[in-house]
């Protein structure tokens, strides 16, 4: 068993009170890992939070680690600074430092791809909205007025659904009368 400082700072408060935080990981004989907090102090008693163990791959412990540093002792004065972490990881433990890197590429990747579709959608969806603001059908009949309102953006989404699939079939927004089921007829512009 082999036990990592990854990151180590110390602190004070106005009573004069000194401390020391270590952010640690321990490699552990079974090939898994745990990740801890310690806090000691001259004047106090030493505070550990919980250790997270066992995890097994690079996205467990950089999950654990997020959690730690989340944690209400450190009251976000401490941030996570990878490169630190990842020099001390790549000495000992190489491929777990591979496997933490790859998680935060893949989750760059990941949030990147959901802003553009994001932007994408949102740009797309403008002029479908717009073309359905101009468009007309029969509104709800219900006379309670939850229902009705309820009934009327039912009918909206379904009318929106139809331009955005129209568009995607035909390249063009849907103009002229459409009939989308029995209770629903729809008065696009013609342009």
């Amino acid at each position: 068993m082999k036990k990592l400082v990854l990151k180590s700072w110390s602190d004070s408060n106005m009573a004069g009170d000194d401390w020391m935080w270590f952010i640690t990981l321990t490699v552990r004989k079974d090939g898994t890992f745990s990740v801890g907090a310690t806090q000691t102090s001259v004047d106090a008693p030493t505070y550990r939070l919980p250790s997270m163990y066992p995890l097994r791959n690079g996205r467990q412990v950089r999950e654990a680690l997020e959690q730690i540093f989340a944690h209400d002792a450190f009251s976000g004065n401490e941030t996570i600074d990878w490169e630190e972490i990842d020099h001390v990881i790549s000495q000992h433990v190489p491929k777990l430092a591979s496997e933490i890197k790859e998680t935060i590429a893949e989750d760059i990747r990941f949030e990147e791809q959901q802003a553009q579709q994001s932007l994408a959608k949102s740009l797309n969806e403008q002029p479908i909205n717009d073309w359905v603001e101009k468009a007309t059908w029969e509104r709800s009949k219900f006379s309670h007025f939850i229902a009705h309102q309820m009934d009327n953006l039912r009918r909206r989404e379904r009318v929106f659904t139809y331009a955005q699939n129209y568009f995607s079939n035909h390249g063009r927004f849907p103009t002229g009368t459409h009939v989308l089921g029995e209770d629903l007829k729809v008065q696009f512009p013609e342009s």
